[in-house]
């Protein structure tokens, strides 16, 4: 009995630590960028006047136009570019608002742009559209962009540790009876 439950608890270690590894990852900082940066879209550009402003981006939207590559390649930050330090969060500029801190993902666009109904702007509403990456206000702080980097293979190592532990209990088994 005492090897039997010894050899499940084994195999639920093993399983449980293929689980958490293969979700381990490591981040290199790419670089940082302000919301208000000059090259960022001018919310006052007479080119986007047809679409009432320009695209909304979240920070991993930002972050994948700023340094390439597709918005979940990035975790973003508004600490600095410690890769200890990551918060998962960013700057944004808030229609009507200026500027405040949300998750990395925060998504707030009406029909993927940067405006709202003139009422929404005129009352300086925190949930208003937001974007990471649009000249409106000035914001203070800087995003730190880090790319994503997935730990190989260690998932394989707990299948192979819990097939082991398996075959184990089985052979103790048969030598009981």
């Amino acid at each position: 009995m005492l090897i039997s439950s010894l050899a499940k608890t084994l195999v639920g270690t093993a399983l449980l630590l293929s689980v958490s590894f293969a979700q381990a990852a490591t981040y290199t900082f790419v670089g940082e960028w302000s919301v208000h940066a000059p090259e960022a879209p001018d919310w006052l550009d007479p080119a986007y006047e047809a679409t009432n402003g320009p695209l909304a981006y979240t920070a991993q939207e930002a972050a994948a136009l700023i340094f390439g590559g597709s918005a979940s390649d990035y975790v973003i930050s508004t600490v600095d570019n410690n890769p200890l330090n990551v918060n998962f969060s960013a700057w944004y500029a808030v229609l009507g608002y200026q500027g405040t801190v949300f998750a990395q993902d925060y998504s707030n666009k009406f029909d993927g742009q940067y405006y709202g109904p003139l009422d929404a702007f005129n009352s300086g509403n925190p949930n208003n559209a937001a974007s990471a990456y649009v000249r409106d206000y000035f914001v203070a702080g800087s995003n730190y962009a880090f790319r994503v980097t997935p730990v190989p293979e260690p998932e394989n190592m707990g299948l192979l540790l819990a097939g082991v532990a398996v075959v184990g209990l089985v052979r103790r088994r048969k030598h009981a009876v």
